[in-house]
């Protein structure tokens, strides 16, 4: 029985692994939605916010998601 979705991911791992691919590969912007589905999933999710940085194209956009996984991180 399969657990993926509409999305393509079957759980959260396969999700983060296929963003850094996309990254990897310069699709900023499959990485973005890979990302951003882990982060429904899982919102403390501190990798999927350090890679969200990557896909960011702003500067703020960046320093939120670094802070974001901070604050994970300092609980």
């Amino acid at each position: 029985m399969s657990t993926s979705n509409t999305n393509g991911y079957k759980s959260i791992q396969d999700a983060l692994d296929l963003g850094v691919l996309a990254l990897e590969e310069g699709d900023l912007q499959s990485g973005e939605k890979a990302f951003s589905w882990v982060l429904k999933k899982d919102p403390e999710n501190t990798a999927a916010w350090l890679w969200l940085a990557c896909c960011a194209p702003e500067e703020r956009a960046r320093e939120e998601c670094y802070k974001r996984a901070s604050s994970i991180n300092s609980h």
